[in-house]
């Protein structure tokens, strides 16, 4: 029974973590802070009950509804975890495909939204290019998803390693084979553990990986139309996936899957500490570009590389 409620709980969880993370971003800046309640859980009620318009796009509903989808990717990402004896579900090659679809959500959004919160202006929305030939002119929707595209194609590459790196010290595809053996007591796991908490932070798409956005803080980018109870589902998107990649570095690095009471407990412990732990990070980063992404994204590989050489030649 505990299996089926893992998600439900870990959603429960999630929405305070936003808070938490922005009080220990605020006192670490001598700062007092929002309350722990108002970023994650109130939004959540707040957005629920402001008014939907439909945004300007082909397919305003595949639009809106786009963030339900990633949040169902979740879901089964956490079940690959808990049930994973079932060998169709949990294994490499579903977890990692379930994560490309939820990257693929940000630049599915930004090619289907046309114009800022569902209005067109006196002005056409363009942020780049000019009336010049063989000049390419984009909207801040667009150039949003082009970032997307960039985010998922070079600085996703460190997350998906430090995930391989499990499955490649056992010499199998299947979770099942992982559970029960710590792969973070092995040298390979040290490196595959700190390739993961680099892939984890670019993975939030937040400050400061938040490039996503056409500028940080005033523009959304591709999730700029989400409005009403479809934003409040972005909201929950976002706070979920803080607690998935928690629980499924929980399973494949200590090689504990939340089938269990305790198990649970000891996944949402160590879930817990990410956020935190990235929040830490924010508080003291400064805002980064694509020319800076570049190095990191090489460095944790590098890392991930290593690692993935110790768990294929160390046994």
């Amino acid at each position: 029974m505990i299996k089926f409620l893992a998600p439900i709980i870990a959603f429960a969880l999630s929405t305070y973590l936003p808070g938490i993370q922005r009080k220990i971003e605020a006192r670490i800046q001598q700062r007092i802070g929002p309350s722990i309640l108002a970023p994650g859980f109130w939004a959540f009620f707040k957005f629920l009950f402001k008014e939907c318009r439909n945004p300007d796009s082909k397919l305003p509903k595949l639009y809106n509804y786009l963030p339900i989808l990633s949040i169902l990717v979740l879901i089964v990402i956490i079940y690959s975890c808990s049930f994973y004896n079932i060998k169709v579900l949990s294994n490499i090659i579903v977890i990692l495909g379930l994560l490309k679809i939820e990257e693929m959500m940000y630049i599915i959004l930004g090619s289907l939204s046309c114009s800022i919160m569902g209005y067109r202006m006196p002005y056409i929305d363009e942020c780049l290019g000019a009336k010049v030939y063989e000049v390419t002119k984009l909207s801040l929707e667009q150039l949003g998803a082009i970032r997307s595209f960039k985010m998922i194609t070079i600085t996703s590459f460190p997350l998906y390693l430090a995930i391989f790196l499990p499955f490649v010290n056992e010499k199998t595809i299947f979770l099942d084979s992982i559970i029960g053996k710590p792969f973070i007591l092995s040298l390979a796991g040290i490196f595959g553990a700190i390739t993961f908490f680099i892939g984890y932070i670019i993975a939030l798409r937040e400050y400061p990986f938040s490039i996503t956005h056409a500028k940080v803080d005033i523009i959304e980018g591709p999730t700029m139309e989400l409005m009403g109870k479809f934003r409040t589902f972005y909201l929950a998107l976002k706070e979920l996936l803080l607690i998935t990649l928690g629980i499924l570095f929980t399973t494949l690095y200590l090689g504990i899957p939340p089938d269990s009471l305790i198990n649970l407990a000891i996944n949402f412990a160590i879930a817990l500490t990410f956020p935190i732990m990235a929040a830490v990070v924010r508080a003291f980063s400064p805002m980064l570009l694509f020319k800076h992404l570049y190095h990191i994204s090489f460095i944790a590989t590098l890392l991930g590389s290593v690692g993935f050489l110790l768990a294929l030649l160390w046994q």
